[in-house]
């Protein structure tokens, strides 16, 4: 039996977000502690840690920025360079497609604020095959190129002598996940459940070598430490609103998809869109743990007063189980499933717990939250 969040509308699927006595969730719980927290101190702490890293750069960089382009990045690279003084280099992974938003977005980065960015654009073959292995054995399809966010800013911060790199929030603690302490060392990011720790060698084959996978793999902790690496969530020392950060990107140059593309089953556009095909990775939440895209952000909004939980709920009504089309379409192109194959593949990833089909043979929520009780 599912349950919901009696504060915000996330089902108890997602793992590590327990609920307390009164229903409410672990994100919900840890944005309440955050409204406790005293910000200008933390602010000096973050000062203070800039300090001990100001100018000790081997290549002239104080220390590296993981960055997509999109708000968050915006924000990110305000905070270290604006507001600290620092001289970040930033590190990006490319995806295999992208919007023509995400392009301007990104060269804002450069041309706005005069960064100096290093990108790395994986292995395309590579990616197209594990893709299409990903989604039909993990219902993950865009582990390689996850994985290689995660990997790149850690493998190439260490390789340019940099010791301070930063990532945005700690999704695990944030969004309720595995990691039940708040910290700001991202040394255990990892574990956040991000990327599904996989025997990759089940991939080998003629199209993808062992050299492929290891491009895109994670440094071990042992390999952190050595090279002095520290690794830092910027989330512990600024109060992480992801809405609020898009008004604040917003004033320094960042663009909404709006004008470009208003993309179905969103209830906003101003999330991760930078790319087309990779959300439908996203999406796949849906069929597994009954919580796509709507559920996440109307939570997000809840938490932060900006509507109600019935409001919430109403979007997920309408929204949660779409997937967009254009989405769909380019993900298909990139992999070369055909879209009977991907719904038959899709199928099988549906939570016959949580799902059942109705006698057009469409998958229906058996509790949704529209007509639950907790």
């Amino acid at each position: 039996m599912v349950r919901y969040c009696s504060r915000c509308v996330i089902p108890d699927t997602r793992v590590g977000n327990d609920f307390d006595q009164n229903g409410v969730c672990t994100a919900c719980n840890n944005y309440e502690k955050g409204k406790l927290v005293d910000w200008d101190k933390r602010m000096e702490e973050l000062s203070r840690l800039c300090d001990r890293h100001r100018g000790k750069g081997e290549s002239g960089y104080d220390c590296a920025i993981a960055v997509s382009g999109g708000k968050d990045s915006h924000v990110q690279v305000h905070l270290i360079k604006e507001k600290m003084g620092m001289n970040p280099l930033l590190l990006s992974v490319d995806s295999y497609s992208g919007t023509e938003t995400g392009r301007q977005n990104y060269e804002n980065l450069s041309s706005s604020f005069g960064y100096d960015i290093i990108k790395l654009t994986p292995n395309l073959r590579a990616a197209r095959s594990i893709t299409r292995k990903a989604l039909i054995d993990l219902g993950s399809p865009m582990w390689f190129f996850d994985s290689a966010i995660y990997a790149f800013p850690y493998r190439m911060a260490m390789k340019m002598g940099i010791q301070l790199l930063f990532y945005g929030e700690n999704v695990s603690y944030t969004y309720g996940g595995l990691q039940k302490e708040e910290t700001p060392s991202a040394l255990d990011q990892i574990d956040n459940d991000v990327v599904k720790k996989i025997d990759v060698r089940r991939w080998i084959d003629s199209e993808v070598s062992e050299k492929d996978l290891q491009a895109v793999m994670p440094p071990t902790r042992e390999e952190v430490v050595k090279n002095q690496l520290k690794p830092i969530y910027l989330s512990y020392y600024y109060p992480w609103d992801t809405h609020q950060n898009s008004l604040i990107a917003e004033r320094l140059g960042f663009h909404r998809l709006n004008h470009e593309w208003v993309r179905e089953g969103f209830i906003e556009q101003y999330n991760q869109i930078d790319t087309i095909g990779y959300l439908v990775h996203a999406w796949l939440k849906y069929p597994k743990f009954a919580q796509g895209f709507a559920t996440l952000i109307a939570s997000r909004w809840i938490r932060a007063g900006l509507i109600d939980r019935n409001e919430g709920i109403e979007l997920v009504k309408k929204y949660d189980h779409i997937l967009d089309q254009r989405m769909l379409d380019d993900f298909l192109e990139f992999t070369g499933i055909s879209h009977r194959d991907f719904w038959s593949i899709v199928d099988k990833w549906y939570n016959r717990d949580l799902f059942e089909k109705d006698r057009f043979g469409i998958w229906q929520l058996k509790e949704p939250i529209w007509r639950k009780t907790n």
